[in-house]
């Protein structure tokens, strides 16, 4: 039985007085099998070299404060490679990150792994948009962002998204079932037109912005309330891993898995679809280091401690020693059983104490920069 610790955990919003956590709490288990990973981080400068990660989960990941404080973290000090993927979710009809901002016009459909997913392909993302003919997209990545790009590559299937733009400075061609383009200047924003004729129906699965400097891309996407099973409907997910070269994998399912009554928890389902989706990136690409987060303390219908988070974290720890993968326990380093209400009263947590501020979400995303930082200098680093 994992011994987790319950003690309560005294919060701040401010940085400055950081979480007084015990010596060896906020640690990865099996850290050791990051190896690779940590030494292609080594690497960057001496050989110039981008290292991609790829960061997938649920609604707290979707809004990206917690893994844009990540990213932030590791590209000051390895250096920054880009934004990485980015999604127009609003028109898929849901929210997406704040620091880059779509617009469209025309018309267009949208699927996802919890809609419509039986017919149409899905990628990383987990959404997938069809504009019809003479749609149109635009995407501006804003000053408080990693503000500029000059490459972008867009995840579609006959390459119909083409820049609206009159300049020698813009070029693109096309591979397999993605579209390069290419800048010779910085850019901050593009808009793209739909080129193909009304028998076609293209299917966009991501946009991969990224500039000409080594360092860090860090990719992350995440579908409000998905479960793992339910990821497990993106058909190219693991293609589209591979072709991103991600050296790490992060997988942050959970909440919503265990968002049950406890009569209808199944253990042995929740631990087959973990390990479905581990292996499916193994058999893709082995040398891809995977580390996958508990999910974080919560509330069932805001009145009743979740029975089910202990259960689903003994899980993910065998699965970690099972499938050799590594694992970081937010549920116990942010205080265990009940904790959600401690950062709900220092408004780290929303009231339906599932979600978390926008603070909260980044002290979250501090604690997993800082777990990965002291594995790397500590242990593994070159």
């Amino acid at each position: 039985m994992i011994n987790y610790f319950l003690s309560i955990l005294f919060f701040t919003i401010s940085f400055t007085e950081y979480i007084d956590l015990p010596e060896n709490q906020n640690r990865i288990v099996n850290a050791k099998s990051l190896q690779q990973f940590f030494e292609e981080l080594a690497q960057i400068k001496s050989q110039n070299k981008v290292v991609s990660i790829v960061h997938i989960g649920d609604s707290h990941i979707q809004a990206n404060y917690l893994t844009g404080k990540v990213r932030t973290l590791l590209q000051n000090n390895f250096g920054n490679a880009g934004r990485g993927v980015v999604f127009p979710y609003k028109i898929a009809g849901s929210y997406g990150p704040n620091d880059v901002q779509f617009s469209y016009d025309g018309d267009w459909e949208y699927c996802s792994i919890k809609k419509g997913f039986e017919s149409n392909k899905i990628g990383l993302v987990g959404y997938s948009v069809s504009p019809l003919p003479n749609a149109e997209l635009s995407i501006n990545v804003l000053e408080e962002g990693n503000s500029t790009f000059k490459k972008i590559t867009i995840f579609d299937e006959f390459g119909t998204l083409l820049p609206v733009i009159d300049s020698n400075d813009i070029t693109w061609n096309r591979n397999s079932n993605y579209t390069f383009i290419q800048s010779k200047k910085p850019l901050s924003q593009i808009k793209f037109r739909s080129t193909h004729s009304s028998n076609v129906q293209p299917d966009i699965q991501g946009i991969i912005l990224k500039n000409d400097s080594s360092g860090v891309l860090y990719h992350s996407t995440g579908v409000n309330g998905a479960t793992a099973s339910q990821y497990l409907r993106s058909s190219d997910f693991q293609t589209q891993i591979t072709d991103l070269n991600a050296k790490l994998t992060i997988i942050s399912f959970g909440t919503n898995d265990s968002y049950t009554y406890p009569s209808r928890f199944c253990s042995v389902c929740v631990k087959e679809d973990f390990k479905k989706m581990i292996q499916r990136i193994k058999n893709q690409d082995s040398s891809i280091s995977i580390l996958i987060t508990t999910p974080s303390d919560h509330f069932f219908k805001r009145r009743y401690s979740n029975k089910n988070i202990e259960k689903l974290c003994k899980i993910l720890y065998e699965i970690a020693d099972e499938e050799n993968v590594a694992l970081w326990d937010l549920y116990k380093v942010m205080g265990g059983k009940n904790s959600i209400l401690e950062w709900q009263k220092k408004s780290l947590a929303r009231k339906d104490l599932i979600h978390f501020t926008k603070e909260g979400y980044e002290m979250q995303g501090k604690l997993l920069y800082e777990a990965l930082m002291y594995h790397y200098e500590s242990d593994f680093k070159l």
